[in-house]
This record gives structure tokens, sequence and C-alpha cells, in this order.
């Protein structure tokens, strides 16, 4: 159980960047122009820098481990932008509720990888867990408003390409701290974004240009609120970086999937008393099949531990 509280935990805070995002793409870049928000990229990366050189202060062994660790734990790092990066992409060109559901693929993902790759295995009752779960997280996804949506290839790529990117993070990350320090491993992987954030500042003039304007046009407003957000995407890497470590990805995968319905209720929350920071459509035909699905995947959290 204590795993799922942690997973479950670092789920809740990142469901809280999802809605902080889609405020700032909306109201601080320049969401008329695709792949507009490089500020948010650089914001996501520089932030690693600071958490490394936290992390160093209060541990000494951070070079006490085999070169190739270090090499597989820096490119976890890297990957990290990446996933961000086509999550933004898509973030602006969809709505965060459409964008979301889509993180249901990595749990597949998790379990492809680590079965091959760390000979995870899952009991009956994960498994049927496992699936109710992901029944719920479908019914979720369904565009309820009766109003037929075409087909768009690619955010679903962008999404999909994310999703494997994470799981293959999760699964690099776990197979080398397993039988490691699990704040050396952070510290590699944090060093590793943030030198990747570094690289993007002084050699992708567009994204500089794009940091540049987010804060000119935020100005302290923006400061604290990426601040604020990476704080909270820091606090739940970490703990679902631990996760990893007590049961198989695939499961802590599964509780990250909870995300969907997370923003669903924020974003109701947000509606009714914060409308200026996100909207959702709260008629009954749209908003009983979703909190039906929330129950279904309550239900199947359940199962896992029968």
């Amino acid at each position: 159980m204590k795993w799922f509280l942690i997973s479950f935990i670092a789920t809740f805070l990142w469901a809280i960047v999802n809605i902080v995002d889609n405020y700032l793409v909306s109201n601080f870049s320049e969401k008329e122009k695709e792949r507009s928000s490089g500020g948010l990229v650089l914001f996501s990366s520089l932030i690693g820098l600071f958490i490394a050189t936290v992390i160093s202060i209060f541990v000494n062994n951070i070079f006490d481990i085999p070169i190739l660790d270090i090499i597989l734990l820096f490119i976890t790092g890297i990957l990290t932008i990446v996933w961000v990066i086509f999550y933004l992409f898509t973030l602006e060109i969809e709505e965060t509720s459409s964008v979301v559901p889509w993180f249901l693929a990595v749990p597949i993902f998790g379990y492809i990888l680590g079965y091959f790759c760390l000979g995870e295995t899952l009991t009956l009752n994960q498994i049927l867990g496992s699936i109710i779960i992901i029944f719920g997280l479908v019914i979720l996804s369904i565009n309820f408003s009766g109003i037929g949506k075409k087909v768009k290839i690619k955010p679903i790529l962008y999404m999909i390409f994310c999703c494997l990117i994470i799981a293959i993070s999760g699964v690099i990350f776990k197979f080398v701290t397993i039988d490691g320090n699990f704040w050396v491993s952070s510290f590699w992987e944090y060093f590793g974004l943030g030198i990747t954030g570094l690289f993007i500042f002084i050699f992708i003039p567009k994204y500089r240009r794009e940091f540049m304007h987010m804060n000119s046009k935020g100005g302290i407003k923006i400061f604290f609120l990426n601040v604020g957000s990476e704080i909270l995407t820091v606090s739940g890497n970490l703990l679902a970086n631990f996760a990893l470590l007590l049961v198989p990805v695939t499961m802590v995968f599964l509780v990250e999937s909870f995300q969907p319905a997370i923003v669903l209720c924020l974003t109701i929350f947000c509606t009714k008393f914060l409308p200026k920071i996100a909207k959702e459509n709260l008629s009954k035909r749209i908003l009983i099949p979703k909190l039906i699905a929330i129950l279904i995947m309550i239900f199947g959290s359940l199962i896992l531990f029968l």
C-alpha cells in the first residue's frame, strides 16, 4: 500500500502541473504558433541544475558509481526533456482533457519493457485490476459531447512517442538504481536534465527567444508560476522514481494513469471557482460518463490489493 500512496501523491502533483501548464501555454506563450512553448521547456530543464546542486550538497558519494550507470542516468535526464517537449507540442494543439488520457499508454509500454528488460511479472489480481483501470481510462478519454471530432494524427503520434519515452526512462532508472543509491541516481538524472536545458538555451535561439518572451510578458507572475510548477514536478518525479524501486514499473505507471481522472476533478473545481484558470463542460451528458469512469478506476485499484 505504501508504494500506491507514494505513486498517487506524485500523480496528484503532476495533475496540478497539467492545469498550470495549460494556463501558461494559453496565456503566456505564442499559442497561435505551434511549437511556441520553448519557455516552458527551458524552465522544466534548467531546474535540473538547481536540483542536482541541492542533492550534491547533502550526498557525498555522487561519483561513487560505474561510468556506465552515470551515462544511463544522464540519458534519462535527456529523455525527460524530450517527452516534455512532445507533451507541450501536443498541449498547444489539443485541450488538456484530450491530451492527458493518452498517458494511459505508459503502463502498457512499462509492462512490455519491464518484462523483457527487468524480468518483471504481475499477479492475476494485478492483471485484472490493471485491465479494469485501463477500461475506465478508455471511457474517460471518449468524447461524449456528440460533436464529431476529426481524428488528428499529429497529437496521437506525439503522445504515443511521449509515453514510450516515459516508460523507457523509468525502466532505465530502476535498472541502474535497484541495487544502488536513490539520491545518487537522482543527482545524475537531474544533472543530465539541467545540462540538456543549458545546451538548448545556448544553441537553440528559437527556444531562447521564447523563454525571454514568456518572462518579459508575464514578469514576476510567470516566474513564480513556473517555479511552483517545477517544484511540484520535481517532487512528483522523485516520489515516482522511489516507488519504481518497490514494485514492478508497470504498477507505478498504472497508478500514474489516474492522472486524467484527477485532471478532470481539478478542471471541474476550476470551472466552478476559478474559471480563468481552466474550464470543463459540466453538462450531464458529458460529466456522468466521466464520473462513472472514475468509479470504475477506483474499483480496479481496490482489486490490486485483494
